[in-house]
């Protein structure tokens, strides 16, 4: 006794996964892409809100082009995008920093016996503590609950245009 079983649309099915695997890493790089955009945005909101600035000085952190991101790097599911920031005092706004007055300390030169003034960099006396405003932890925060249907999307759009 032999049975035979026939199935139609396994190639079609089959070609559909193919080209669905080559799309997906242009997708994800896209999206990947414009999700760092808007969170870039976000960023910028944070830091004018926080920080209560509109400077228009090329390094002030409530500017968009205070802040590049990269362009996709990796490939395939290792794909990600970095945000970084131009403003040498970033890091000082974003975790909060200490306030120093630095040591000065006067001799007299043994040669021309006049009196020279010197300063301590690394040392001082510490007058307070300026606490972070974490404008890139806020938006980080919010890009990880917006993720998740931002990706859902993707995928509904890939498959579409897979042919499913």
């Amino acid at each position: 006794m032999e049975a035979t079983v026939t199935v139609k649309g396994i190639d079609e099915l089959e070609r559909s996964m193919r080209d669905m695997v080559k799309l997906y890493p242009d997708m994800a790089g896209d999206c990947l892409r414009s999700e760092a955009i808007k969170t870039r945005k976000d960023i910028v909101k944070n830091a004018r809100s926080d920080t209560n600035t509109r400077s228009k000085s090329r390094m002030s952190l409530g500017r968009i082009g205070s802040y590049r991101v990269s362009q996709v790097q990796g490939y395939n599911e290792r794909q990600y995008v970095e945000i970084s920031a131009r403003s040498p005092h970033f890091h000082l706004v974003e975790r909060g920093h200490q306030i120093k007055v630095p040591y000065h300390f006067t001799y007299k030169n043994k040669i021309t016996g006049e009196k020279i003034r010197r300063t301590w960099k690394n040392g001082g006396q510490i007058k307070g503590r300026v606490e972070g405003k974490f404008f890139l932890k806020k938006a980080k925060d919010d890009e990880q609950e917006r993720f998740p249907m931002f990706v859902s999307q993707m995928v509904d759009e890939m498959i579409k245009k897979a042919g499913f």
